[in-house]
């Protein structure tokens, strides 16, 4: 197929599934009704913010369909969403494609830098269920101190894995352990490791050049979303594949209006499979650029801005990702709806203020949720303040951070 003929097959998709949210998602034709239908740019971007008043209401038979998920709350604008069986099938389909790309084959053992819900035995087992299942060992993030690092380094010793996953700024920080002990390449200990990929955070070229040099493998960019899985991940020669079989992704201005390639905008995706929840013309709320490129997939990502996130600096000496605040959090998102959007500014090492848009104040339940989930994924003993506020101000232009330390 030529690179026309493809591009042809693809707006066909597109305009499917709108047309098909159009006819039958009545949340989506209420909210499209005052533009100049079956013109593209002019339907309407929605927001993350947009997607936390839509309330789908699926019939029991359809919903048994649905794999259904929660934002990351990654940019402080959690919501939840669906997909249905066969987009969810696709985005895992292409995900070990992908991957195979990069000499991961099916029964290769992952090293998961990643966190895991705390929670009861049932979902502790769940956990274990599914990392057993996808052969993977999973490193928990929570705890960044050198005798954690130096435990992780008895499994790399001990386990044959082939490939490292997660979190860049773990995996920085477990990388400068190595270098700064003086430790050989990651590779001695573990000889069978073959690739790393480093998810959720920018990987600048020095981190990536810290990385290489400490684990000594080579280093891949994946960039993704809860929603949309794999937008972009990088090949062997780093040229940052998007994932255009099952997404239309487009960078606009502030006015909504395409930019031209090369020229840094929003990041505007449109999942053209996912028939359970409309991701029509979505702002994911990073900002990148993108490029043409000669062969299939025929777009790369050249550069994205945004997915920073500072560490969390503890009175015991322990240090934690940002990202452990999604698991701070997402209780009180799976119990309550009054949370539109939130900001965690870390004040001291024992100080923390939580920024917050509800629509009411949080009553003591709530409060007592993020108390308790606080002292379970980072330590108990922590002072914590809310302040209630009409809006989030952005510290960065262009960066989508919910924690912020001012250590």
């Amino acid at each position: 197929m030529s690179k026309e003929s493809y591009w042809e097959m693809q707006k066909m998709r597109r305009n499917s599934i709108f047309e098909y949210h159009y006819q039958n998602t009545i949340w989506y034709n209420n909210y499209c009704r005052k533009f100049e239908k079956h013109i593209w740019e002019n339907i309407p971007v929605i927001k993350k913010q947009d997607y936390q008043e839509y309330v789908p209401r699926f019939g029991n038979n359809f919903r048994r369909k649905l794999y259904s998920a929660n934002t990351s709350g990654s940019s402080g604008e959690p919501f939840s969403f669906y997909k249905d069986k066969f987009c969810h099938s696709l985005a895992w389909a292409k995900n070990q494609m992908s991957y195979y790309k990069l000499g991961i084959l099916e029964n290769d053992k992952e090293a998961r830098f990643f966190g895991h819900v705390k929670g009861s035995l049932g979902t502790h087992i769940y956990e274990f269920g599914k990392d057993l299942f996808l052969n993977r060992y999973r490193l928990d993030i929570f705890d960044n101190s050198e005798e954690k690092f130096m435990e992780y380094l008895k499994v790399f010793k001990k386990k044959k894995f082939s490939y490292i996953y997660g979190y860049t700024n773990v995996i920085l920080e477990f990388s400068k352990f190595l270098q700064t002990n003086k430790l050989k390449p990651l590779t001695n200990y573990c000889p069978t490791l073959k690739c790393c990929i480093v998810t959720a955070e920018m990987c600048s070229k020095e981190d990536r050049l810290i990385i290489e040099d400490a684990i000594g493998i080579p280093v891949y960019n994946e960039y993704g979303t809860s929603e949309t899985s794999i937008i972009a991940l990088e090949d062997r020669q780093l040229n940052w594949k998007i994932s255009t079989d099952r997404l239309w992704v487009e960078i606009l201005n502030e006015e909504n209006k395409p930019v031209n390639n090369g020229e840094i905008g929003k990041i505007v995706i449109t999942d053209i499979f996912n028939q359970a929840f409309p991701f029509i013309r979505y702002e994911i709320g990073d900002t990148g650029s993108i490029e043409d490129y000669n062969e299939y997939p025929y777009l790369i990502l050249k550069e994205l801005s945004g997915r920073i996130s500072d560490t969390i600096y503890l009175p015991s000496g322990k240090k934690s990702p940002g990202l452990s605040f999604y698991y701070v959090t997402r209780s009180i998102f799976e119990k309550s709806t009054n949370i539109r959007e939130f900001k965690i500014i870390q004040k001291e090492k024992d100080f923390i203020l939580f920024q917050i848009v509800s629509k009411l104040e949080l009553n003591d339940d709530e409060k007592k949720i993020i108390f308790d989930e606080t002292a379970k994924y980072l330590e108990p003993g922590l002072n914590i303040s809310f302040e209630r506020v009409d809006k989030i101000q952005k510290k960065y232009s262009g960066k989508n951070q919910h924690f912020f330390s001012e250590i």
